[in-house]
């Protein structure tokens, strides 16, 4: 019997040490956050929320495997965590499941010629900020909140070089394939709004649809994401640009850092800023309104139809983070400015937010922050002001 237990144990431990175990990765990022929304428009209620904000809380598994002596296989499974509940709603308003994909692939890394994946990724016109966004985590303060471009794609083959003639540049480029042999127009937004009838006397539903389809981009057509980026010392430099991604039509994007410690100035402090220019695919608005108190005529429903253009986006960033020297504190700051805000004219976006972080240990941290965020349209009683203000933990393993 010892010798079975013996032999069982080297077998074990033979299949252990020809594939690596993968590792096992995450955080916890929970945050009691609290939001006030101010309507100028008075038929619009204030809104006042407090509530727990999972925001980039997340579980991974990741590793590689030899396949020759210079190219093996990568391989990552990570899924965001909505810590908080079985279901909820992204900043976007998008439904979000208590799991859910992130950055999810297969590939092939070569010593010498770089790495290709396939999967689910972030674009490489994300990528390109590097870490200029110091509130990057956090679902309702970082930059994606006011700037297009923000995208993790589907149906991705991705290549990323080595360092180039052995500088410090990396390129990246990705196409995500549509899937699809559909020669209709691209759907770049689609509301549908259902209310009680406002028909005299009668009972039943109007239910108003409003859809924006491009005029000429379809949905079949794949979507295109390249950058180049230098980091080394202390600073980073990158541009990005992507084509049909999202309702973008096409985009480009500068960011840069400067950690000031690194360069002998000021030990602790770190400056990034970004600037992007987002052109939105122009297109047709539809709207149909169904009443189900009346019957099917040549008015019900109804359509309605218009020519939809939207303006360049054009967003710039600014900010700073500095960590006090021998102790676990650190203090950023963040300024965003976006016209244009998602390509409607003479509409403007601003966000300032402050934020502090406590070091407890290497593996968990406190942070609070505050952010006023502004949104200026050109309609009548149109602005909003939101205020929101978090308080929470952090904790990686």
């Amino acid at each position: 019997m010892k010798k079975i237990a013996l032999a069982s144990a080297i077998a074990l431990a033979s299949i252990s040490a020809a594939h690596a175990a993968p590792t096992v990765y995450g955080k916890v990022l929970l945050t009691g956050e609290y939001n006030n929304t101010d309507y100028e428009d008075n038929a619009k209620n204030d809104e006042s929320v407090t509530k727990l904000q999972s925001n980039s809380s997340r579980i991974g598994f990741k590793g590689d495997e030899e396949l020759t002596d210079t190219t093996k296989l990568v391989y990552q499974l990570e899924y965001g965590v909505d810590v908080d509940a079985a279901s909820n709603k992204d900043s976007k308003g998008n439904d979000k499941n208590q799991f859910y994909s992130r950055n999810t692939f297969l590939g092939l890394a070569h010593n010498t010629m770089g790495t290709v994946l396939a999967g689910r990724h972030d674009t490489p016109y994300k990528l390109a900020k590097g870490g200029v966004d110091v509130f990057n985590d956090y679902d309702n303060v970082g930059l994606g909140n006011l700037m297009a471009g923000e995208n993790r794609a589907d149906n991705v083959l991705a290549y990323k070089s080595p360092a180039i003639v052995g500088m410090p540049l990396t390129f990246m480029a990705a196409v995500a394939l549509s899937e699809n042999d559909n020669d209709a127009k691209k759907v770049l937004s689609t509301k549908t709004t259902t209310t009680a009838s406002q028909t005299a006397n009668l009972s039943g539903t109007k239910t108003v649809v409003e859809t924006v389809t491009a005029n000429d981009t379809k949905t079949k057509d794949n979507a295109y994401s390249a950058s180049l980026a230098y980091d080394e010392n202390g600073v980073y430099l990158a541009g990005g640009y992507d084509n049909n991604v999202g309702a973008v039509d096409s985009a480009w994007r500068l960011a840069g850092s400067v950690d000031m410690g690194k360069m002998n100035m000021v030990q602790g402090l770190t400056l990034g800023a970004l600037y992007q220019n987002s052109s939105y695919l122009d297109g047709v608005y539809t709207k149909v309104t169904t009443d189900t108190s009346l019957a099917p005529s040549a008015t019900n429903p109804k359509t309605e139809s218009s020519k939809k253009d939207y303006e360049n986006e054009k967003s710039w960033l600014l900010s700073a983070k500095y960590k006090f020297n021998d102790t676990p504190w650190a203090v950023k700051a963040q300024y965003i400015n976006t016209s244009n805000y998602k390509g409607e004219k003479d509409t403007d976006a601003t966000e300032i937010a402050l934020g502090a972080e406590y070091t407890i240990n290497k593996a968990a941290k406190a942070h609070m922050y505050a952010a006023q965020i502004n949104t200026d349209k050109s309609a009548k009683n149109a602005d909003i002001d939101k205020t929101i203000v978090g308080a929470g933990l952090e904790y990686k393993f």
